[in-house]
């Protein structure tokens, strides 16, 4: 059996495979801005780039911090809503600040400055 074998819609014995959906990036809710265009969202890409985006195509009550599922499709882009998965990144920055914050800091003096 060739690659070409594996490609999706190939024929098989068995019929032809339908083609595989995508899995939808992860994209983080930057920020929310009012602009004279109106509202617009900036969107953060796993790769670091990010993507102005009118708010308008957004799921409603979406906030700063929110992940969400972003998906090409013949319709355009959508864009989903990961509640479970944004409290779930919450939850994990909140713990890693908890820690850096119960770390003891550098010894002090009676003034409070840092003795080296």
């Amino acid at each position: 059996m060739s690659a070409e074998d594996h490609r999706p819609g190939a024929e098989r014995p068995g019929g032809t495979d339908a083609p595989a959906t995508p899995t939808p990036e992860r994209w983080t809710v930057d920020a929310l801005e009012d602009t004279p265009r109106g509202p617009v969202a900036r969107l953060e890409r796993p790769d670091g780039e990010t993507v102005d985006v009118p708010a308008r195509h957004l799921p409603d009550d979406v906030r700063e911090g929110d992940l969400l599922a972003v998906q090409d499709g013949p319709d355009g882009v959508s864009f989903r809503a990961l509640p479970r998965e944004t409290r779930e990144r919450r939850a994990q920055a909140q713990a890693q600040l908890d820690a850096l914050n119960a770390r003891q800091g550098p010894p002090t003096n009676d003034q409070g400055e840092i003795d080296l």
